[in-house]
């Protein structure tokens, strides 16, 4: 989970990276926590053809609804 602060101020590079560090490091353990959860990106090889118009809006729309962009 991400913390908010409560009072904006510039963060130093070492608070930064480590601040960084430590987010990633709990997503991913997350991650392999519960890999039921991974998007999983559809795959057309190159050359081979196109996806459907129907395909590209329902991954982004869940891709989307579930607000992680």
């Amino acid at each position: 989970m991400i913390s908010r602060r409560a009072e904006w101020r510039l963060e130093t590079f070492e608070e930064m990276r480590v601040r960084i560090l430590a987010e990633t490091s709990a997503y991913l353990t997350e991650c392999l926590r519960h890999p039921e959860l991974a998007v999983r990106i559809p795959v057309i090889q190159a050359g081979r053809g196109q996806f459907p118009r129907s395909l590209t809006v329902a991954f982004w729309e869940s891709i989307l609804a579930d607000g992680l962009v």
